[in-house]
């Protein structure tokens, strides 16, 4: 174990040794990190978003469930019925949406829920039968849940006016004595108390006052976390590829020198060799993610209730970019070729794997491409932790599929590692 730590130890002296590496690791990113998190800060969500409805009822009740959703948000903007001259819908030539289109539109991520109204939506409810709107969505880190609140709102306040209608009806009518002349002066009675009740409800009689916890206080703390709860991470799990792959170049230049052969003719094992340098660009990818990390604790990110895990995804995922490395390390002769396929893979592996934005706003496909890429498993860990109150079990999955890439990895690399 000395002798591993002592070839780690000396790698990094060497590798500090250039003044250069700590603009790499520091002053870069730091300023990359700060960018995108304030560019993605500039509010908690879009200012509008687009919502397909389907109007199977057309009626004035199903008109007014519509008005009390976009009361619900104004974010919201309805489609086709709220579309402009500049086509905001993304109609295109063909005005009008069924289901089946739009339930293509939300799979492509061109509108982000479908609202789907019944046939017969008016009569059940005045007549006091069940009504059911069907709510199908693409809700993400950008739109997180807000446009469900709303549907829900709007329902919760056409329900409760049901209710006091129903209610109404039937205390008239068991208790009190009064009759109705026919069945229509009874309708009339009951759509005057569902009238009253539903302005009552516009009323908003009953308000929650409420604050997140595990935040700070303020206007920006939500808007704090999208931003940085994105590219702390991503930024972080970038420039740990940029900083790891730097191994590349330093093998090889380290074969060319004849410094590892000279290392062979020492009293050390091949295998202690290996583990001294996969230890030192280790700890040099967890020093960049330390650094990178420090940032979000000085912007107020809210990092998640379980440390542990946050902290085993950072380790795992580190683990996997070095043995990633020290593999490909033994595919290539020249340091011109590990400059370029350094660059090459840390900029394809980082956007595709979600680095630069969400895959929550790509197409499904591109979710699966993405995920070829070891980057995506770590976000998704880092969004599950940062977005969604997850802990260790919700990521072990994703720490799963890296332990596994990470030993096919290390496998490799030993198999093909030369000397020469």
């Amino acid at each position: 174990m000395n002798t591993i730590l002592t070839i780690a130890r000396n790698d990094l002296r060497v590798f500090f040794r250039e003044k250069g590496q700590l603009i790499g690791l520091m002053v870069i990113p730091v300023l990359f990190t700060l960018g995108v998190g304030f560019a993605n800060s500039s509010g908690s969500g879009p200012n509008t978003v687009r919502v397909d409805v389907v109007d199977n009822d057309n009626t004035a009740y199903s008109q007014q469930f519509l008005a009390d959703v976009r009361e619900a948000n104004s974010a919201i903007r309805l489609c086709p019925m709220d579309n402009d001259e500049a086509d905001f819908c993304q109609l295109d030539e063909n005005p009008t949406l069924d289901e089946a289109r739009s339930l293509q539109r939300v799979s492509n991520n061109d509108t982000l829920a479908l609202i789907s109204i019944p046939a017969g939506f008016e009569a059940a409810v005045q007549s006091g039968e069940a009504a059911t709107v069907t709510y199908q969505s693409n809700d993400n880190v950008t739109a997180p849940g807000y446009i469900l609140r709303a549907v829900q709102a709007a329902a919760g306040k056409m329900g409760a006016a049901q209710v006091a209608s129903r209610v109404g009806s039937y205390i008239v009518e068991n208790t009190t004595g009064i009759t109705f002349a026919d069945e229509a002066d009874k309708q009339t009675f009951r759509q005057q108390l569902y009238d009253s009740a539903a302005a009552t409800v516009s009323t908003n009689p009953v308000t929650v006052a409420y604050s997140e916890s595990q935040q700070p206080e303020g206007a920006d703390a939500s808007s704090t976390q999208v931003g940085f709860g994105q590219s702390i991470p991503g930024m972080g799990s970038m420039f740990v590829m940029f900083t790891v792959f730097g191994s590349l170049y330093v093998l090889i230049r380290e074969k060319v020198n004849w410094t590892i052969q000279r290392l062979v003719m020492m009293p050390v094992t091949r295998g202690q060799i290996l583990a001294g340098k996969i230890l030192m660009w280790f700890l040099v990818g967890m020093l960049q993610y330390g650094v990178v990390f420090l940032i979000g604790l000085l912007v107020g990110v809210n990092f998640g209730h379980d440390l542990v895990a946050l902290l085993l995804t950072m380790i795992i995922y580190t683990l996997s970019i070095t043995a990633f490395s020290f593999a490909i390390s033994t595919l290539l002769k020249t340091e011109a070729q590990a400059n370029s396929i350094s660059l090459l893979l840390s900029l394809m592996l980082a956007s595709l794997g979600g680095a630069w934005w969400s895959l929550d706003v790509v197409p499904e496909f591109m979710r699966i491409i993405g995920h070829l890429s070891p980057v995506a498993w770590a976000m998704d860990s880092y969004k599950s932790l940062l977005f969604e109150n997850g802990n260790l079990l919700t990521v072990l999955p994703n720490l799963a599929v890296l332990v596994v890439f990470t030993a096919a990895c290390f496998g490799f690399a030993v198999w093909r590692f030369r000397y020469e």
